[in-house]
Parts: structure tokens; C-alpha cells; sequence
């Protein structure tokens, strides 16, 4: 049976990722200017990886063609988890310390579109044909919710 390619990343704790395109085939790619890799979330139509930086509250974005940093942006305080909706090209960053980020991804570059803080939302998800964002807050008057957000420029 012969496997397929594929990738995988995984936290070296130093501010890196390793990458596998076959069982046998391995690569340590640095991150500079990340500091405790976390969360990690792929355009593959544009063949870019974002991948946030914990203890510096970054967010790099990394060419998968080339493996190397396009650039880099400041995010809330200890982001966790990374959502990205291919339809719109837009990338949702949740912290622990409840700050949302949101991104416009233009290929090969991000612009800001914004932030709030919503206390609780270190975990986001998006709906790709919907477009619904959904954080589930774990305590929110004592007891756990799902906040359902929609983008206003969608109908």
C-alpha cells in the first residue's frame, strides 16, 4: 500500500513546525518571530499556513511552497485557535485572553479587519458554505453557550 503526501505540524516549542511529505521525509522549518507555536489553520487554494505565536501574541503567515514567512501580525494575548473561511478569504483568531482578531486574506498578504473581545472565546470554528462563525463559551453566567456571529457583509 503506498501512502499519499501529506503534511503535518506539530509544536517543537521553540517557534518552529516540522513538516512531512511522505512517512519518511522530514523538515524542521524555524519560524522566526514566533514564539511558542499554538494554533495553526490552511488556505490550501493559495498554499499558505498561518500559524500564531503564543507567547508573543504574532501570527505568521508561511508560503508552503517555499516555507518561508510572508510576514507577520500582532494578534491578542496568547492565541489559541485559528479559523479560516476559504469562500471569503477570512481568517478568525481567537486568544485565551478572549480577544477575537479578523483578517482579510489577500493571497499572499492579510489585512485587519478587526477585533473585539468576547470573554471565554478561545475556541472559533467557521461554517465554509454558511460563513457562520461559532464560539463556544464555556462559562457565560454560569453556564456554557454557543455564540453564533455571522459577517455583515453576508446576507
Amino acid at each position: 500500500m503506498v501512502s499519499k503526501p501529506r503534511y503535518t505540524a506539530k509544536n517543537l516549542g521553540s517557534g518552529g513546525w516540522s513538516t512531512s511529505t511522505t512517512p519518511r521525509t522530514s523538515s524542521r522549518v524555524p519560524l522566526a518571530g514566533i514564539k511558542n507555536t499554538h494554533g495553526i489553520s490552511l488556505d490550501t487554494a493559495d498554499r499558505v499556513a498561518f500559524v500564531a505565536g503564543e507567547e508573543n501574541h504574532s501570527l505568521a503567515m508561511v508560503d508552503l511552497t517555499t516555507m518561508e514567512i510572508l510576514s507577520t501580525y500582532q494578534v491578542g494575548e496568547d492565541p489559541d485557535v485559528l479559523a479560516y473561511d476559504p469562500g471569503l478569504k477570512r481568517l478568525y483568531v481567537s486568544a485565551e485572553s478572549g480577544t477575537v482578531t479578523i483578517f482579510q486574506s489577500n493571497g499572499k498578504s492579510l489585512t485587519l479587519l478587526g477585533s473585539f473581545d468576547m470573554p471565554h472565546a478561545h475556541t472559533v470554528s467557521v461554517d465554509p458554505k454558511t460563513h457562520l462563525v461559532y464560539f463556544p463559551l464555556e462559562n457565560v453566567a454560569g453556564h456554557p453557550l454557543l455564540r453564533i456571529m455571522r459577517p455583515i457583509d453576508q446576507k
